[in-house]
């Protein structure tokens, strides 16, 4: 039997198929937290008394690119049925949930013990108690078309869930869209922030399974991943390795998580709008204003619409940006003598230029 793939990076054919098509997947790379005794206390106590500060967030400022993309080839199960392992480079890599509590030194809950969190997540949801406990006064979330909550705004969060939000974004969940806290985030969040026990190895590893399974989604927790092949004795040729994210530290958090609400500063009073225009004389048999009133209203209507429009192309230039500067820095790896570093990555490009904090209410 002929085999036209590396049979000791690659499971099977289909695994070396994955590969290929994994390459142009960007990378969601982690982040350490560097907080000192007395630089919010109330996040840093926290994960301490989780145990996430010794291992998932201090994580070694390791990633290798092409390791982590071999690993996720491997992973892929067209039938999820199988156990949560790979064999890559002829050793075995488990992403199980005792494996990952094991290596982040977390406690793994026996085996059919329900957590609190877990509990919480299977239960009917009281909005109203979530969004006191993660907003700021007089904030709630927004509702869809049905009147359901659908998201908050990251600007309406309290400090507190803020932090836990870009600590979630990479280290917990990864995802790149951060600007507004979906469902089910807020659910994670209200659950740090009231103190759940979750069992962290179990969301991780099935965090790892769906990326590993789904399509056009970007890699997650690729530091941890590299992390398991050093452990495993793994260690490829590549030349440059990858970074983590900027750290959430005390300069990370007053940029990024700080509300005017909770710093006692008054937001920017609404811009009064203009006054109507002074009626001639060959109008004045008639009240202006309510002529006037309709046509403000309409005026108002196509502003927003007009913001609308705008808001969602500003979107879609933003994934192109991050779309052209994944391709450059993927063809950059193919060119002789080419440093890898020169051209940096998606996640490293939103690290250096940020979207800019909440959307604009309409």
């Amino acid at each position: 039997m002929v085999h036209n793939f590396d049979q000791y990076k690659f499971s099977s054919e289909t695994a070396a198929n994955r590969f290929a098509e994994i390459m142009p997947r960007s990378l969601i790379p982690e982040r350490k937290v560097k907080l000192n005794p007395g630089e919010y206390d109330e996040f840093r106590l926290e994960l301490e008394t989780r145990n996430w500060h010794k291992v998932l967030a201090d994580l070694p400022n390791e990633i290798d690119e092409v390791l982590v993309k071999e690993f996720y080839a491997n992973a892929y199960q067209q039938m999820r049925d199988d156990p949560r392992q790979c064999r890559v480079w002829g050793k075995l890599i488990k992403y199980d949930r005792m494996t990952i509590n094991t290596f982040l030194r977390t406690t793994s809950p026996p085996a059919g013990q329900v957590t609190p969190f877990s509990e919480f997540s299977s239960a009917h949801k009281d909005h109203d108690a979530i969004s006191s406990a993660l907003c700021t006064p007089g904030h709630t979330y927004m509702l869809g078309v049905n009147d359901n909550p659908i998201r908050i705004l990251r600007k309406h969060l309290i400090l507190l869930a803020q932090m836990w939000s870009a600590f979630s974004y990479t280290n917990l969940s990864p995802n790149t869209h951060t600007s507004d806290l979906n469902l089910m985030r807020s659910y994670l969040i209200y659950g740090l922030v009231t103190g759940m026990d979750m069992d962290v190895g179990a969301d991780i590893s099935q965090d790892i399974a769906y990326i590993a399974d789904m399509e056009n989604v970007k890699l997650g927790f690729p530091a941890l991943i590299t992390t398991l092949y050093r452990k495993k004795g793994i260690i490829a040729d590549t030349l440059v390795l990858l970074s983590l994210q900027p750290p959430i530290d005390k300069n990370f958090i007053k940029k990024n998580c700080i509300s005017r609400v909770e710093l006692n500063e008054p937001a920017p009073p609404p811009r009064a709008p203009y006054p109507p225009r002074a009626a001639s004389s060959s109008q004045s048999t008639h009240d202006p204003s309510s002529t006037f009133e309709a046509s403000f209203q309409e005026a108002m209507t196509k502003m927003f619409a007009r913001h609308e429009d705008m808001w969602l192309g500003h979107q879609a230039l933003r994934q192109g940006q991050f779309s052209i500067i994944d391709s450059m820095h993927h063809l950059s790896l193919g060119v002789p003598d080419f440093l890898n570093d020169l051209i940096m990555i998606g996640a490293q490009f939103e690290a250096c230029f940020p979207w800019p904090v909440g959307r604009p209410e309409s």
